[in-house]
């Protein structure tokens, strides 16, 4: 990463450390770690990592990292969600499979368009070789290429399907908020070599702009404790825009504007 936005986003982090953890973290600890657990032993997870992870990386702000915490957050809402549903602790946990192999794959193809569907493509072709099923192949599927913000979800043919499928949205769209600027945005604008000034003019518009998501939360527990996240997300923005004004007058102009020219919006977690 350039040596500027490194410097910035650490600050940023730092910013960020002051704010309380989401009660979602400090509610839901047993199913966050049981949901870890999974994450970390299933062998099927460990199988999937080894094959993403030499090209999944997270210069472009979704690779493993965000891949991660989507997987182990999304695993913990079916486990909430789940005990309505299912009578077999065994049956719930390969919900939680499922889940996670959808978040370690939901983004495998960020940086092209329609990346939810040509996401959900490349996880049909590579799953097919995994011990699934086609039912669980097709609920991973879909649950990737219902992920996308703003769009309209398509419904999935079952019970499971739509729990993961709407599981994984929320955990994903957990990431606007405090994640937004202490990791995406960061990452996004080195990857796009956008200077420096326009990424801080532009940010305002940036923290405003994930209060959109706020009412499109999927499950009960999304709904509850999501747009939590997003309110983090802008307290955090806010501040940290307030550094970057300061900081930004402290720069030579030549070190501000030597990361490239852009204009596009970076202040997307989709």
């Amino acid at each position: 990463m350039n040596e500027i936005y490194s410097r910035l986003m650490n600050e940023s982090r730092r910013i960020a450390s002051r704010y309380e953890v989401p009660e979602f973290y400090r509610r839901f600890k047993p199913a966050l770690a049981i949901s870890r657990r999974i994450f970390y032993h299933n062998p099927l997870l460990i199988h999937c990592r080894a094959l993403i992870s030499p090209d999944f990386m997270d210069d472009f702000g979704h690779g493993i990292q965000h891949a991660t915490k989507v997987s182990v957050d999304g695993g913990a809402i079916v486990l909430l969600e789940g005990e309505k549903y299912f009578t077999v602790q065994a049956e719930l946990e390969r919900a939680v499979v499922l889940l996670q192999l959808a978040g370690l794959l939901h983004d495998c193809r960020r940086t092209e368009d329609k990346h939810a569907f040509a996401g959900a493509q490349v996880a049909r072709k590579l799953l097919r070789d995994f011990p699934l099923t086609p039912v669980e192949v097709t609920c991973v599927a879909e649950a990737i290429a219902n992920h996308e913000a703003f769009s309209e979800p398509q419904s999935c043919g079952t019970l499971t399907g739509q729990l993961v499928a709407d599981a994984l949205y929320d955990a994903d769209k957990f990431r606007w908020g405090p994640d937004n600027f202490t990791h995406t945005v960061w990452y996004m604008s080195n990857y796009r070599q956008m200077d420096v000034t326009e990424l801080v003019s532009r940010f305002p518009w940036g923290v405003n702009g994930i209060l959109r998501i706020k009412d499109t939360f999927r499950t009960n527990i999304g709904r509850q404790y999501g747009p939590e996240f997003i309110d983090l997300g802008v307290r955090i923005g806010k501040t940290i825009y307030q550094y970057l004004q300061r900081q930004l007058d402290t720069l030579p102009i030549a070190e501000a504007s030597n990361v490239g020219e852009s204009g596009e919006n970076v202040h997307s977690n989709e």
